[in-house]
């Protein structure tokens, strides 16, 4: 039999209305523009400036002309004026900063009257120039002429000998002297050590000393002559000339000759008679 439709004429159709749900990615927001995007760039140029501003500044106090050395200072100048000193270093009106002061000392220390020096910046356009002079320390004498020495033996030129101070005698005639030159460092070694401890106790006086080329410092003494040679082994030949003065002074004779050159077997004489007088190259 027919469905009965209960609706009235004036309710409205009732519809069934079915919908598919479909996952559809939504879009995110565009992004805002990074509002500091601009700093890396601005920060480069900042930087590329301030590098700039800074060598041209360099190069500025670099090239002007406060920088040049405008006043040298200089001690321990006695005999050399410090004028001079001055002069040959060489500094003045170089640029402060890039002054050879290698090259002042080593023009310095060329000069034969100076032993030490050391040259240094003084702020702000300064130099200071320390030296130390050389002084006279013995006679070294060759011929007629007699000429200062000092302890390195280094010719002095304008020095008088010291007239407390040692005389060698040179008896050959090479190798030359001349101011500024050095003499046997050997000699003054043997020198040296005998002016420090002095003649052996049981010896006599040291009248002079005397170099030659080929037989080195001899030691010339009241009774005798004592021929070191060179400064190899000098504490042990020394040793052998105080026992030598002690076996002559216990024999009662002066010990007139003894030469140090052979190490264990010097060649040595013993006189008789202490009123024999020393022999030097020239008796």
């Amino acid at each position: 039999m027919p469905r009965k439709d209960n609706r009235t004429s004036g309710d409205a159709p009732h519809l069934t209305v079915r919908r598919d749900y479909v996952d559809t990615p939504v879009p995110e927001p565009p992004a805002e523009e990074n509002s500091t995007i601009w700093w890396p760039h601005w920060r480069t140029v900042i930087v590329t400036l301030a590098v700039a501003g800074l060598i041209v500044g360099a190069l500025t106090i670099l090239n002007s002309p406060l920088m040049e050395v405008r006043s040298v200072t200089v001690e321990g100048a006695h005999t050399l004026s410090p004028e001079a000193v001055t002069q040959i270093a060489g500094v003045r009106g170089d640029h402060f900063l890039l002054a050879d002061l290698d090259a002042a000392e080593a023009q310095l220390l060329a000069l034969p009257l100076v032993r030490e020096a050391s040259v240094h910046r003084k702020w702000p356009n300064g130099i200071r120039i320390e030296i130390t002079e050389r002084e006279p320390w013995a006679a070294w004498q060759l011929g007629e002429a007699v000429y200062a020495i000092d302890a390195e033996g280094v010719v002095l030129e304008g020095f008088l000998p010291p007239s407390s101070g040692a005389i060698v005698r040179q008896i050959s005639s090479l190798p030359e002297v001349k101011n500024g030159a050095t003499v046997d460092l050997d000699a003054i070694a043997i020198i040296q050590l005998i002016e420090a401890n002095g003649p052996p106790e049981q010896g006599p006086d040291i009248v002079a000393y005397e170099w030659s080329l080929r037989t080195g410092l001899t030691v010339v003494t009241e009774h005798g002559r004592i021929t070191f040679g060179d400064s190899e082994s000098l504490d042990f030949k020394f040793q052998v000339w105080e026992q030598l003065e002690t076996e002559a002074g216990r024999r009662g004779e002066p010990l007139l000759l003894a030469d140090l050159r052979f190490g264990l077997r010097p060649a040595v004489e013993i006189g008789f008679g202490l009123e024999r007088a020393p022999r030097t190259s020239e008796s």
